[in-house]
């Protein structure tokens, strides 16, 4: 170690950085990811499984569903009564990208249908944002988006795909946390250098006064070279694009979803779909699901998560048509 290099300071920085750095991705960071991990989840239900979830939230507050299968059958754009302590509320789901914000149409035809029914109030829930101009048109609405959606239905989500998201955040704050000591010990090492450039107290010498023509002092050596993080290796391919990637996971959970066998399917992470059966099946039926993601260069390597039906006995079981 050369000369004029804190050893003391070096540990000090790496430690306060990365303890403060620690801290906020583990008791932050990794909440927020999990809930865009969740909002994401919800993003790409269809709308009838989206609804009945937010249904059956919602009676944890009191309210009731009216007729709630013919109100599903007029599709999307319907909205479901609810009762409430004798009073009726309007709820409207709206299905839409969690990346993207919902505009004021749906908001005004909700308050208006409040208006015609007489209702109580109204109630919209969508995995989109919704913007301040857009909540200054909701008259006795409640609005749930983002972090209050996720609050209301998470607990709602099979424990299978709650724990998947939970674990993807999960990784995603280790691999982070990594990185973060990994800069904390090079700005360390920076600090540490320091008093080689401002000067430290001078020793005293035991070498004889230089004389006049002496050649001046060597200048001081170079700090050494920034090291390499040790972090996770970053993929130096182009990322993929996002708009394809959402089409085709739609098109395959449009494909999976009309399988008489299949109940509902949605991708609980990029690389994970969860197939709710309808009844139990073997390899011949689960190949179908195989057939489906071969079609797809990025997600024919996906993992399978197959819920057994209701009253089955058999656990869930975690599968992959094929590695990369």
């Amino acid at each position: 170690m050369s000369d004029g290099f804190s050893l003391t300071i070096a540990l000090l920085v790496t430690v306060v950085l990365g303890a403060l750095a620690t801290a906020f991705l583990w008791l932050m960071r990794r909440r927020q990811a999990e809930t865009a991990a969740g909002i994401a989840a919800l993003a790409e239900m269809r709308w009838r499984e989206f609804a009945r979830l937010v249904v059956e939230a919602l009676r944890g507050r009191g309210f009731e569903a009216e007729g709630i299968d013919q109100a599903l059958d007029r599709g999307p754009q319907a909205e479901l009564r609810l009762r409430r302590d004798g009073q009726t509320w309007l709820l409207a789901c709206r299905v839409a990208s969690a990346r993207s914000q919902l505009g004021t149409g749906p908001v005004r035809e909700l308050a208006d249908a409040v208006r015609v029914n007489a209702a109580q109030g109204g109630i919209l829930a969508t995995p989109a944002r919704i913007n301040a101009p857009t909540r200054s048109a909701a008259s006795r609405l409640e609005l749930y988006d983002g972090e209050a959606l996720w609050a209301l239905v998470a607990p709602m989500l099979p424990n299978a795909l709650r724990d998947d998201i939970t674990l993807h955040a999960r990784k995603r704050s280790v691999r982070e946390t990594a990185l973060a000591w990994t800069v904390a010990v090079a700005l360390g090492v920076i600090a540490g250098l320091v008093p080689a450039f401002v000067g430290g107290p001078a020793e005293p010498s035991t070498e004889p006064a230089a004389s006049e023509s002496a050649p001046p002092p060597a200048e001081a050596p170079a700090p050494p070279a920034k090291p390499a993080a040790p972090g996770p290796a970053l993929d130096s391919a182009a990322p993929a694009d996002p708009n394809r990637d959402q089409f085709e996971r739609g098109e395959v959970i449009h494909a999976v979803s009309v399988l008489p066998w299949v109940e509902r399917a949605l991708w609980s992470t990029s690389s994970t779909l969860v197939i709710q059966q309808r009844e139990d099946v073997d390899q011949l039926q689960i190949e179908e699901i195989c057939a489906v993601l071969a079609r797809y260069d990025a997600l024919r390597a996906s993992r399978l998560q197959l819920q057994p039906p209701a009253g089955s006995q058999r656990k869930v079981r975690f599968l992959q048509c094929r590695a990369y």
